[in-house]
């Protein structure tokens, strides 16, 4: 395995009060035992081998407001960063503040790879302000910003949740987003309770508003176990004392305290349940921690929060907001000890899937195709001028494409089609819940089953793909390239370009089509080995599979007249790439469920 020299770029590493400290602290720690380096940059005090000191950069009122919360921002340097960033494999940036942003215009210059990631979501500053719902405005503002300072210049993002690629879809980032979670240290396993007759609760998180200690507090006072329950709320900020003020008011018995890590978990193992009840929250790292460890959470329901992904039942639900029902919910899991004792053992097993070794294994693979990317790219300066014309397309080129295809080629071929091969499309119901960029594949078995391909995703323009012998054609070549076709790569250096540009359409939300048997058979009804292009790329972009089957069917008439036979296209559910797996693993997955898929189809009555 080739070790790579990683920089971290962390504006208050040393700061281990908040995840994403934490999470370059166990993430270096992990990558280093795989043999790599990973170098620090950063505002913070924190001493060592491969530290990189940066000032700190004073910005009026909200440096003195992040202050309170442990949180502050470096001043750029360029010698310093030069200095960190020589012999640099890759640059990871974490924060999109301004040592990032001129961190970023550094690598470019210095022709380094670098990647990003999305941990500050813009709705915990709106929260801070205290303008709740009410900030969508400056949440939008800073999403928009964030976009145009750091992330249209960094290719790929790592995303700790589904949740939060799925906001940056929705704020229209082009990125390449990896989802892959900040992970769970090894040490957080089930331990030995000590009985008691005090019914401990635990919730982990900076006072903050957001995060809505308050909430758990009031439920408290709600329950009817309240004289026997005793509240820890781990964490440290600015609400502290407010929240000591409320849980005195409603004479509730709670503990407020900063705890390190063996500390907070022998807490977890002592307890009986963990409550999370954040409006936003990016994936809420503790609440996995107390999963880990055995406890039942019951978790917040809110659409800027991606936690309650983590509750494997509504049991372990409440609305956002609603303590009245939090407080019914933590009676009845006190309640049913059986029942809380069998999902205790499911939520142990679940945690496993977002083990630290796990997630630092697929962060690797992220900063491995970072290179790889920046490698694709340089290729373009080496690529036949031929090549590249075909597959980058001009805005002139695009424009007179999907003129011909809409006004002349899909009416067309529409009424052949369905009057004179007797199309029908079946299922396309299933195309309903992509929203994002995806890959199209079906077998191969008609001169016109592109066509086929195409009416079934309309009114979408999907890309296909074609040998290049097709573009050399008197007249299908014109016709190819007037469609838009891209031509399948040759060599090496195209291979590249042809994975860049394919996948750059994706993440802008287009179909690419393949057929990944090949060669055509006309009306074969057995599936032929699938190759692993169109996998590979739907692993690396993490987009679904849309497989599409076509087969024939035989007319029973007899009159010359009427069509002697018809044509099925059945589109069958989509196949997303598995977040949990490693990059060879899930292709084959891929590769293997889209076969038995499509099979089912064309065999199908």
């Amino acid at each position: 395995m080739l070790a790579l020299i990683i920089v971290y770029v962390i504006d208050n590493y040393g700061e281990f009060s908040n995840g994403t400290t934490i999470t370059a602290l166990r993430s270096k720690q992990k990558l280093e035992a795989l043999g790599h380096t990973v170098k620090i940059v950063t505002a913070g005090d924190y001493p060592g081998k491969d530290i990189y000191h940066l000032k700190k950069r004073y910005i009026p009122i909200i440096s003195r407001v992040s202050e309170k919360q442990h949180m502050y921002f470096a001043k750029y340097d360029e010698k310093i960063m030069t200095e960190a960033f020589k012999d640099a494999d890759v640059v990871h940036f974490f924060m999109p503040w301004n040592v990032s942003v001129k961190g970023v215009k550094l690598c470019k210059k210095l022709q380094i790879p670098c990647t990003a990631a999305f941990h500050s979501q813009p709705e915990n500053v709106t929260y801070g302000m205290g303008l709740k719902q009410f900030g969508k405005p400056l949440a939008w503002f800073l999403y928009k910003r964030h976009q145009f300072n750091l992330y249209r210049h960094v290719l790929h993002v790592h995303c700790p949740t589904s949740f939060i690629a799925n906001e940056m879809k929705k704020h229209h980032y082009h990125n390449q987003k990896h989802v892959i979670s900040n992970g769970i240290d090894q040490i957080y396993q089930p331990g030995v309770k000590i009985e008691s007759s005090t019914i401990q609760i635990l919730s982990t998180g900076r006072y903050a508003p957001e995060k809505r200690q308050d909430i758990i507090i009031k439920a408290i006072a709600r329950s009817k176990y309240k004289d026997n329950i005793k509240l820890i709320l781990a964490g440290q900020g600015p609400l502290k004392q407010k929240y000591e003020k409320l849980a005195k008011k409603l004479n509730v018995n709670s503990e407020f305290g900063f705890y390190d890590q063996n500390q907070l978990l022998n807490i977890i193992q002592q307890s009986d349940l963990y409550v999370h009840a954040a409006d936003a929250e990016i994936e809420g790292i503790a609440a996995l921690e107390a999963i880990a460890c055995g406890l039942v959470p019951i978790i917040a329901v809110s659409n800027k929060s991606a936690t309650a992904q983590f509750a494997l039942d509504d049991r372990s639900k409440f609305d956002s907001k609603d303590y009245k029902t939090l407080a019914l919910k933590i009676d009845y899991w006190l309640e049913h000890k059986e029942e809380k004792q069998i999902m205790s053992k499911a939520y142990v097993e679940y945690a496993e899937n977002y083990r630290l070794d796990h997630s630092v294994v697929l962060l690797e693979q992220m900063f491995k195709q970072a290179i790889e990317d920046k490698q694709k790219l340089d290729a373009y300066a080496y690529i036949e001028k031929a090549y590249k014309k075909l597959v980058v397309k001009s805005r002139s080129r695009k424009f007179v494409s999907a003129l011909f295809y809409y006004i002349i080629g899909i009416p067309l071929l529409t009424i052949y089609m369905y009057v004179f091969k007797g199309l029908r499309i079946k299922n396309r119901k299933n195309l309903r819940t992509i929203n994002s960029g995806a890959i199209m594949i079906s077998n191969h078995v008609d001169n016109l089953d592109s066509v086929m391909n195409a009416l079934s995703v309309f009114p979408k323009k999907p890309i296909f793909t074609g040998i290049k012998d097709n573009f050399k054609l008197p007249i299908t070549g014109k016709l190819v390239t007037l469609l838009g076709t891209t031509p399948i790569p040759e060599t090496p250096n195209e291979i590249k370009v042809f994975f860049h540009e394919l996948s750059k359409q994706i993440r802008k939300g287009r179909i690419v089509h393949f057929f990944p048997e090949g060669e055509l058979v006309k009306k074969d009804t057995q599936l032929r080995a699938f190759k692993k292009g169109a996998f590979l790329l739907a692993e690396e972009t993490k987009s679904p599979i849309i497989p599409v089957g076509i087969r024939f069917i035989e007319s029973q008439h007899k009159l010359p007249f009427l069509l002697k036979a018809k044509v099925v296209v059945d589109v069958g559910t989509p196949i997303y790439p598995d977040l949990f797996q490693y990059k060879k693993d899930s292709i084959m997955q891929l590769t293997e469920e889209s076969f038995s898929e499509i099979s089912t189809l064309i065999n199908s009555k």
